[in-house]
């Protein structure tokens, strides 16, 4: 691999037991250009560069803008070493002046020799200043075309755990290099904090403790960027004082040996009653119904938590609403594309990529396979002719006994997003879809937290040179729709009712298809095309080799061979990671969908745990869950300690979550239904429920109109963001909760618990009714205070009407609408 992460380098240094030998390290460069003169010539790449980011003259308020300033433009962090050193010597005026180099603008302006609307940046007669006149008097040399590349960062101290507030440490950072050199690099590296709150760093490295807690500082050079964990104990429970915390899972042992460093116990865990209804809500997006909880609140057995996980996965709401997020993630969406007369099927086309997933998941097939069944997705096959293709894509949108698109070996819909229409940006989603990596920032400069350069942009998205979702036949296309009377506007919205209603009663239509370019033997390279400075790219993996697609008869075939990889760190991980943020509403790294190395886990650790462990279970996603939810970590209470109070990122407790908008709506519901109805609706939660694609009071596509999800936060999946989706809380929602006419018709409904009970008219409500209505909505029973206010307001009220009050009082509770 071209780039090595500091978590690869520091792991082999430890295998090999290689340690650091002052002798063989240059000394850092303040001490080596101290002087005016000497023998050694800057480099530009590992000095110059540098040193004008540190100085801030490469960022995006100075001369590493789009437009540059004051006529004079340098790349943003300084990824293109040629384009700034053509910078830096061409020009009208250039920056540089090898004649009299003392002369040269990059020294007279940062120094207020001259005008410079930047101010003072560096001193005269300072190493820095030194640094660059002597490159300058050196000849301003390029970056030689063998030049060494950079392995990574190793910083010193890996860790720093501080004892009290105000205490400081100095970090020292070393370059490593292909040619084998290594460079104090600690004066050239720009610095960050990810929690100004917690820790500040200098430009000299030097690490001030500012409050109890733990986050990252950040060095960056060149392309390393390392991320260096820094801790202050919240309590004095550290080392022999910390207490005997019970660690029955692998994950219980790694999330407790990071809670020891920082003082922080476990909260207690939490009830059978908040188990249960934690578990089938984050499992199936269901609320337990009232006989389950009684059921297992009344069971003595040791194991019974084990068991409901193990049934829980087995009932067809787990692969349901599982589906769901793996759609979130996935960009499905009804308004997909690309434009013409197959775009009134976009929303038939949601629903049966929603199927094609949850078959996957009832089956649970290996996570590697559902994936490549989507990167490997195909359309036509080599040995069908369009006429046949065109059958069998007809077929599965008859109204009378469809045929089975789940049953499909590929699922195609995924390439013909109004998103993926260029190269890029089937590039972006597809590393946001299964890599968790955001490469916005890369598609036009040099990625400000990551090793990912335009470059490596551009040669990524290579892979997807024409993969295009259209076209097909045009003279059968035509034929089959003149055959047919179809003609007209293909945009037109008669042109596509008629499209598909014809469809509808059995026609065959012609449809688009997902073309892939084949390989062309003659050629080196599948598609060797120039970038814009004139030079020939060529497909090359995230962080990896270039690969000659033209040797694989897919050009997406070597992206899923590397995802497969167990050394990969982006594919495993980055499902684990997202599982992990469903199940505690926080990633290990978090933001769950970016993956970057200025952006560190919170217990590197665990994930490396989960992430090889998942490989070697064969991508099993029910293993995944399993691990996770049988934790006692998963399992803790919500309600902290002394130690704990402020903890959201180290799971030492619970934390209270907003129920998914679609889960919130089910959950009215369910609350409100009959046992009978509630039963109909498990059986196919995907055609009847919101956690499926069709919402089941209305029958609208939830995706799309359903106002009640949408109010609580589903995402339209338009972009490539899991921020999409929303758990913050507004008035409108507490509005519809109060008084929606959508909310009135769920209580009152024919197949409604009051409805059930109206028809009694000797309606008493008793402790056991009202035991009912706090196991339908809260899922639990009430406490001794709950059922006196209950019996109170019922015996002042008619019965029917105070158990609707009841009912109605619940569902607006904080309790009903969060996981806790």
């Amino acid at each position: 691999m071209r780039y090595i992460t500091q978590l690869v380098i520091v792991a082999a240094l430890a295998v090999i037991g290689k340690t650091l030998v002052a002798a063989d390290i240059l000394p850092p460069a303040s001490q080596r250009f101290a002087a005016a003169t000497g023998d050694e010539e800057p480099s530009l790449r590992r000095h110059v560069l540098p040193l004008l980011g540190r100085l801030g003259c490469n960022g995006r308020a100075c001369h590493g803008s789009f437009q540059g300033q004051g006529g004079f433009r340098l790349s943003l962090f300084g990824y293109d070493f040629a384009a700034d050193h053509a910078a830096l010597l061409g020009g009208e005026t250039p920056r540089t002046d090898l004649k009299n180099p003392a002369a040269s603008l990059i020294l007279q302006k940062p120094t207020l020799g001259t005008d410079h609307e930047g101010g003072e940046r560096l001193k005269k007669n300072t190493w820095q200043h030194h640094l660059l006149q002597r490159w300058i008097a050196a000849g301003a040399k390029p970056v030689a075309e063998n030049e060494a590349e950079i392995l990574g960062l190793i910083v010193e101290p890996r860790e720093i755990v501080f004892r009290k507030k105000g205490e400081q440490a100095r970090l020292r950072v070393i370059a490593e290099w292909t040619d084998g050199s290594q460079e104090d690099v600690t004066s050239l590296c720009r610095f960050r904090s990810n929690d100004e709150s917690l820790a500040e760093i200098d430009e000299n490295g030097v690490v001030t403790a500012l409050g109890p807690g733990d986050t990252a500082v950040v060095a960056f050079y060149d392309n390393g960027v390392t991320p260096i964990p820094v801790l202050l104990p919240v309590s004095d429970l550290v080392g022999a004082k910390y207490p005997p915390v019970a660690t029955p899972t692998k994950v219980d042992e790694l999330v407790v040996a990071k809670l020891s460093k920082l003082g922080i116990v476990p909260a207690d865990l939490c009830s059978d009653a908040d188990f249960l209804r934690r578990a089938s809500l984050d499992i199936t997006g269901t609320l337990p119904s009232p006989a389950e909880i009684t059921s297992f609140l009344a069971d003595t057995t040791s194991d019974k938590r084990n068991r409901k996980i193990d049934e829980l996965l087995e009932r067809p709401a787990y692969a349901t609403w599982w589906a769901t997020k793996m759609c979130d993630w996935q960009g499905n969406t009804s308004a997909l594309g690309p434009q013409g007369c197959e775009q009134n099927l976009n929303g038939a086309k949601a629903r049966q990529w929603h199927a094609w997933i949850e078959r996957r998941l009832v089956r649970n097939d290996p996570y590697d396979k559902l994936v490549a069944g989507i990167v490997l997705a195909t359309g036509k096959q080599p040995e069908q002719s369009f006429d046949d293709y065109s059958a069998e894509m007809s077929g599965y949108f008859r109204s009378d006994k469809p045929a089975d698109f789940a049953a499909r070996e590929t699922m195609p819909y995924y390439w013909s997003r109004r998103q993926l229409g260029s190269s890029s940006g089937k590039a972006l989603a597809f590393a946001y879809s299964f890599l968790g990596v955001s490469l916005q920032c890369a598609e036009c400069h040099k990625h400000p937290y990551d090793q990912w350069t335009k470059q490596d942009f551009d040669q990524f998205a290579m892979f997807f040179d024409g993969v295009r979702y259209g076209g097909g036949d045009r003279n059968r296309t035509k034929e089959m729709k003149e055959a047919l009377g179809l003609t007209g506007d293909e945009d037109s919205g008669d042109f596509k009712r008629k499209f598909v209603a014809l469809l509808g009663e059995g026609n065959t239509l012609p449809f688009k298809d997902l073309s892939v370019p084949r390989p062309n033997p003659n050629a080196k390279n599948n598609k060797p095309r120039p970038n814009k400075a004139g030079r020939v790219i060529t497909p090359r993996l995230l962080g990896g080799e270039e690969v000659v697609t033209n040797e694989y008869p897919d050009p997406r075939q070597p992206l899923m061979d590397w995802m497969r990889q167990a050394d990969n760190p982006y594919f495993a991980r980055a499902l684990v990671n997202r599982v992990w943020a469903s199940y505690f509403h926080v990633g290990l790294i978090d933001p769950p969908d970016d993956l970057n190395l200025a952006n560190p886990p919170s217990n590197p650790a665990l994930l490396d745990y989960l992430s090889a462990a998942f490989i070697e279970h064969q991508y099993d996603l029910k293993w995944l869950h399993r691990e996770i939810t049988r934790s006692y970590t998963y399992q803790l209470s919500c309600r902290p300690n002394a130690t704990n109070l402020h903890d959201e990122r180290n799971f030492s407790r619970a934390v209270i979550r907003r129920l998914p908008a679609e889960v919130t709506y089910d959950a009215l519901v369910y609350a409100t239904a009959t046992e009978e109805a509630r039963k109909t609706l498990d059986e196919k939660p995907a055609a009847l429920r919101a956690i499926g694609v069709v919402s089941g009071l209305t029958g609208r596509d939830a995706g799309a109109s359903n106002y009640a999800v949408n109010l609580f936060g589903k995402p339209p999946r338009a972009i490539n963001c899991d921020c999409e989706r929303s758990a913050e809380p507004n008035l409108l929602q507490r509005v519809f909760l109060r008084n929606d006419q959508e909310l009135e018709q769920l209580l009152d409904r024919k197949d409604g618990w009051l409805k059930e009970l109206s028809g009694n008219k000797n309606l008493k409500i008793d402790d056991a009714i009202i035991r009912e209505a706090y196991l339908r909505t809260l899922s639990r029973p009430p406490n001794e205070k709950e059922l006196t206010i209950a019996r109170e307001h019922a015996a002042a009220a008619d019965q029917h009407a105070g158990l609707r009050d009841l009912l109605w009082a619940l569902l607006n509770t904080k309790e009903f609408v969060v996981i806790h």
